[in-house]
């Protein structure tokens, strides 16, 4: 069960989520997939995989070589401080880029409500550990809900996946021993809601 739960903690990690609610928002029937062209979405794609999932994981794994934390799962709060502050950087500057380019602004929106969650995430683990899984998975599910609503396209079967993929990241992390109910639970809300937050206002 353990190798089991491994595997999906690595496959669902939280700095995956920008690319796949990329993927699902240039792959729906909304505006947003018609409004730019397809070399444009993926650039898109291509500068939001390598800015907030490949360069902060060879970030991450630099500083695992260094010494400067002790596994991949940063297992203590301060371990994560300098990998949130580089995540943090790079989010920063994909939302710039994303503002240069002819991109609908729901999708910089969800970018900023995604670093909304790094930060608040980053800020709470320097005195409480809060599941940056769940952050994450949260605020996919978020964003999938408020465009549902706000554009009225259907998202249902991708929402219903989200669902469930945040029950299997939760039952892996417990498992694990990497949190308790409350971390995730915690996580999980304050991902939704940085999401609806800034896709509604």
């Amino acid at each position: 069960m353990e190798k089991i739960a491994k595997i999906i903690s690595y496959c669902f990690q939280p700095l995956i989520m920008p690319t796949f609610g990329l993927l699902i928002f240039f792959n729906s029937s909304s505006y947003i997939n018609y409004a730019i062209p397809k070399e444009l979405k993926d650039a898109a794609i291509i500068l939001v995989a390598m800015s907030t999932l490949v360069v902060p994981v060879i970030i991450t794994l630099l500083l695992l070589n260094r010494g400067y934390i002790s596994s991949l799962e940063m297992p203590s709060r301060k371990e994560r401080i300098l990998p949130y502050g580089f995540t943090i950087a790079f989010y920063i500057f994909t939302i710039c880029m994303l503002k240069q380019a002819s991109i609908p602004p729901l999708v910089v929106d969800f970018m900023v409500g995604a670093l909304s969650s790094v930060i608040f995430a980053f800020f709470i683990n320097l005195t409480w550990k809060i599941s940056a899984h769940m952050t994450g998975i949260g605020g996919l599910l978020g964003a999938l809900v408020s465009t549902t609503i706000l554009l009225e396209v259907d998202l249902i079967s991708y929402i219903i996946l989200a669902i469930f993929v945040s029950g299997l990241v939760a039952s892996s992390r417990l498992i694990l021993k990497a949190h308790t109910p409350l971390q995730l639970l915690a996580g999980f809300f304050l991902g939704i809601t940085c999401q609806v937050i800034a896709i509604y206002f």
